[in-house]
């Protein structure tokens, strides 16, 4: 039996589209499952440091109490870790952009 991580060889011979559909398909739990361990373990450390970066926020502002929550502080830390949430989607599309204009790939 094939090994469902391994490559269509290149023996010449011609598959129908019906061939190739299969092939990806027979395949497509086992991508959905490593993208989704990924996925998970990824998230979970993005999860476990953000809600540490959360945390300084409060100790920032009880370490210099003036005995009423910073709105200020809070509003600058939800936004910057929005914007640090969006920087990888952001700079893909940056990329494909200068990939569209310049006709190189950026390294």
């Amino acid at each position: 039996m094939e090994s469902l991580l391994s490559w269509p060889t290149e023996d010449g011979a011609e598959y129908t589209r019906t061939d190739i559909v299969r092939w990806w398909e027979a395949r497509r739990l086992h991508f959905n499952a490593y993208v989704g361990v990924v996925g998970i373990f990824g998230s979970a450390i993005y999860a476990g440091i953000a809600n540490a970066c959360y945390t300084l926020g409060w100790v920032a502002d009880t370490v210099s109490s003036q005995r009423r929550p910073r709105i200020g502080l809070y509003k600058a830390g939800v936004v910057f870790s929005l914007l640090l949430t969006a920087l990888p989607g952001v700079w893909a599309v940056v990329a494909w952009l200068m990939t569209l204009i310049t006709g190189h790939k950026l390294d």
